[in-house]
Order: C-alpha cells, then structure tokens, then sequence
C-alpha cells in the first residue's frame, strides 16, 4: 500500500491490502464491517458522511462513474479488479452513504487449479471443459460471492482459440486471454447526455456481432429473454445468476423472462429455457471455502410446469460425488466421469 494510496482512499486502503479481506463494507457514519474466510467482522472504524464521500469520489476516479444527485447508485471496477457499489442519498438516508468493494482475492488460473483447491473434482472439470469445448451452454448458479465469476473466467479458459466471443456485463469483470473476444459493459445515463445502454441493449448487439457464444456476466431482469432467443438462433451461451439451486436457476431464467413484457408466454419461455440450456452449476459459499455444489443436464421438458434436470453430480456430507447418470447426449459421450 503506497503512500498515495493511503491518503486517497483513507481507512480503506489497508483494508484493500489485506489479502484475507474478501468484501468491505462501509456504512458511511454509521459501521464498517469485513468479510474474512467468508465471515463478516465488524471493525472499529467509523468515519463521517464527509469523509466517506472523499473516499468514495476517489475510489470513483477514472473510472467513467461517478456519484451524485441524478446517479445515487453506482457499480464500478477498480484498477485491481475489485467490484466497486456505492449507494447515496436520495435512496440512502441524508446522513449516510455506502460503500461495497467485493474483492476477487481467489483467482484461479483453469479448471486445473479448481479441483487443487477441493472447488470440484477432477470429473467435474472434465465434464465442464468437454462442454466449453464442444459449444454446449452453461448457466453458473449461487449466491452473490459464492466464486460463479471465478468458474467463468476457468471455463472461458478451455474454449477453442478459433470460436469468437462476446461478454456483457454490468461492470468489467471477466478475464480471459481470447484471440477472438469483444467485451461489452453497461452505461448508466449521463448528466452530459449519454443515453443509457442496458445489458438487453448489449445482448442484441452482442448477435449482430456474429458470435459462437454469447457470455452474460450476470442475468438478473428482462435480458434473460433476450439471451435465451440469442441463444435459440444457433449461438452457445455462458451466463451467471443468483439461485439456489440447479433448478431455481432454470425457474429465475423463466421469471426474469418475463419482466420484458405482458405478451410473454411462459410455456414459451419454459420450453425455449430447456432447448437452449445443457448444464446448470450450482456453486456454494461456506466457511470452509467456495464448492460445486450441484451440476445438472437440463433434458427435454416432460411436465410444462417443472423442469427436468438429471442431477449428474452432487456433494453428499462434504464430498462432491458422480450420481452415475449419463447425459444422452453424444458431445459428453468420452467425459471421465469417475476421476
């Protein structure tokens, strides 16, 4: 932590160089508190509305955002690649404004390092690298923080060099060395007259770009149904969401879907959800570290009102075991199941 650093940012700089610290939260006058090996603390610090401000313009800093009036929320990324939300008055009482950095402090370099760390095994990673590589779509569910970003960032990893690439997302976050890759991030709209882009804006530009997949850094609203026809045109998918589990993932798919306007039919949406979607992981956060927790094969829909998910994989008492079903599916046909 450098001298500068430290008089930008005030308290918050050493918290940001602390490699154990994985979210900092500062409710502005109010309380700080820290997420440490997925357990919050909470620390002694406690500054006025005005200094967090300072702390909260500078961290804003060449970042193209900023906080103010018209804008009361904002998400950016800051230089080490920590997620940056601020939220200030008028949606935040007059005396208090927030600010959340999530810090990416575990970074994995492939599937390879995942199944090192105890996240998956050696089965899981081949089943997932098999799909990359062969143009399946993946959905990556768990609750925020749970590692989802890190899994994409290793799955992008075993895409084949010559397929081309583009990402959408709120704020930059994903990392991949790609030959072929466009990345795309949303715009708030701005007192200087920049009209506002949206991650549905981003999704139909994202077709008109010829792409082999489509990448949604997080769906959570109507773009769902704008993925899901981009995904019906021929193109492969990856996207993160909240869920808790598998099959709550493909039901949030639906219920977003559905936020983009009165004339969608959900039995549409339910079959054009299950046609389009191959595997669904579901990652989970515990104190113990961040684990696949379920993988699932989305089959063809039997019952209109519930999805059919064969479970492939699932932890049982600690330990992410093989259920013994096999997709019937012939681009998973040589994945080593057992290892």
């Amino acid at each position: 932590m450098t001298a500068v650093t430290s008089e930008r940012y005030g308290f918050v700089a050493e918290l940001l160089a602390d490699p154990d610290i994985e979210e900092i939260i500062v409710l502005g006058g109010h309380r700080t508190f820290v997420v440490r090996n997925g357990v919050k603390e909470l620390l002694p610090h406690v500054v006025d509305t005005r200094a967090v401000r300072r702390i909260a313009d500078q961290l804003l800093a060449g970042t193209g955002r900023r906080l103010d009036l018209a804008s009361p929320i904002v998400s950016a990324q800051l230089p080490d690649g920590s997620r940056l939300h601020i939220t200030g008055p008028p949606v935040t009482r007059h005396d208090r404004l927030n600010i959340q950095i999530r810090k990416f402090v575990v970074v994995a370099s492939g599937l390879d390092e995942l199944v090192a760390r105890g996240t998956m095994t050696a089965g899981v990673a081949d089943l997932l690298a098999t799909a990359m590589r062969r143009d399946a779509t993946v959905v990556v569910a768990g609750a925020p923080g749970a590692g989802k970003t890190t899994l994409v960032n290793c799955l992008l990893r075993e895409v084949p060099p010559d397929r081309r690439v583009v990402t959408c997302e709120e704020v930059f976050e994903i990392e991949a060395d790609l030959p072929d890759m466009t990345q795309m991030q949303t715009r708030e709209a701005g007192l200087d007259g920049g009209a506002e882009i949206t991650l549905r804006d981003l999704v139909r530009e994202a077709l008109r770009q010829r792409p082999d997949r489509i990448v949604i850094g997080e769906v959570r609203g109507p773009e769902a149904l704008d993925m899901l026809m981009a995904l019906n045109a021929g193109c492969s998918g990856l996207a993160t969401l909240h869920a808790n589990s598998a099959r709550d993932a493909l039901e949030k798919l639906v219920s977003y879907s559905v936020l983009a306007g009165q004339n969608v039919s959900i039995p549409f949406v339910r079959r054009t959800v299950s046609s389009v979607t191959d595997l669904v992981v579901f990652v989970r956060r515990t104190p113990a570290g961040r684990f696949v927790d379920e993988v699932g094969y989305v089959q063809t829909q039997l019952d209109s009102d519930v999805f059919t998910v064969e479970t492939l994989f699932r932890r049982h008492h600690g330990t992410l075991e093989w259920t013994a079903a096999r997709p019937d599916d012939e681009r998973f046909a040589d994945v080593r199941w057992t290892r």
